[in-house]
């Protein structure tokens, strides 16, 4: 099992101070984190993608591209890239030269968003479609990294393509991860697709996604395919439980109750229940007891840990993330 981490970006204020970062100092803080996680031993970093919402990073790619340019082994990624609202052109360029840049560190995780003003906005207006829609664009985005000769293309959801070659094109073709797997009808789409599955709940049920993964992972080998799965959390790690619980537990319910308002839900927020889920938080010893729990239950090729949530300073988020560099790797 790998070890990467992921941001997704949220922009809140510290809820001890009220005070909130800058804009450009949150973006900054993602880049050096992801930058010092190549020097900890992560073997890949996620960032995700989201609009008009105080989820700040719009545009991965760019920030992918500024940390590429400050490593040189660390494995690039989206979580995901929205693609049902985005040109798979347009796409399929930028992470050709993200790919080239890197030396042919990128990947993808593509997924079909629910932000129906996100939809409207780049010209797709019928979400219910969605999964439509991601599936045609995720096979042009295959086919524009991997055609050798100039192409025609028509499809349902985009114009039709004339005679058209990918320049520059990759190293190799990045690999397109679904980031999906919240439903058996889901897990079937990407294991139809032949894709690895990047699962994407972090609020979701551990022993809910066993199943899916059995399920994806069956279906993969019955059609001769190596079947990959990635997975992901919340996590804290401090020298004690008890500090880290005292730590983390205001962050981690200022950020969940903001992502609740979010979508519109009214439940408040339980901090054990989240810790009875998929969050985890404590010693480096309790982690490594719950990070064993995610290997036996889903058995992931890799587990992408997010540590920067809610707020938290940036002096926190690192000393988490080297305790759990030092401490919680070793034993993984």
């Amino acid at each position: 099992m790998k070890l990467g981490v992921m941001s997704l970006g949220d922009h809140l204020a510290d809820p001890h101070t009220g005070i909130r970062t800058t804009q450009g100092e949150r973006l900054r803080s993602i880049v050096d984190s992801s930058i010092e996680a190549e020097q900890l031993g992560f073997s890949m970093v996620a960032l995700g993608e989201h609009h008009f919402n105080d989820y700040i990073i719009s545009s991965p790619n760019m920030l992918l591209a500024a940390i590429a340019e400050r490593t040189s082994t660390i494995r690039l990624t989206t979580a995901v890239t929205l693609l049902a609202t985005s040109d798979p052109v347009r796409v399929a360029e930028d992470f050709a030269t993200l790919d080239l840049l890197s030396g042919g560190r990128a990947d993808i995780v593509v997924g079909r968003g629910i932000n129906k003003d996100a939809y409207a906005a780049f010209g797709q207006l019928d979400p219910a479609r969605g999964a439509e829609i991601l599936a045609e664009k995720t096979a042009l985005l295959n086919r524009l990294w991997t055609e050798k000769e100039p192409f025609s293309w028509s499809g349902e959801f985009r114009g039709p393509l004339d005679e058209i070659q990918l320049k520059p094109s990759p190293v190799a073709a990045p690999r397109v991860w679904m980031g999906t797997g919240t439903t058996e009808e889901s897990v079937r789409l990407t294991a139809a697709q032949g894709l690895p599955l990047m699962l994407p709940s972090i609020f979701g049920s551990l022993d809910g996604w066993g199943p899916l993964v059995t399920l994806y992972r069956e279906l993969m080998t019955e059609k001769g395919l190596e079947p990959l799965v990635g997975s992901c959390s919340y996590v804290h790690v401090a020298e004690t439980t008890e500090q880290a619980r005292e730590q983390w537990k205001p962050y981690l319910t200022n950020y969940v109750q903001w992502a609740y308002d979010l979508m519109g839900n009214t439940r408040a927020v339980d901090f054990d229940k989240l810790l009875a889920g998929t969050a985890m938080c404590g010693s480096p010893d309790v982690v490594v007891d719950r990070m064993l729990a995610v290997k036996n239950t889903v058995d992931p090729d890799i587990h992408l840990a997010v540590f920067d949530v809610g707020g938290l300073p940036h002096d926190i988020l690192m000393d988490s993330m080297r305790l759990f560099s030092k401490h919680v790797m070793p034993k993984l």
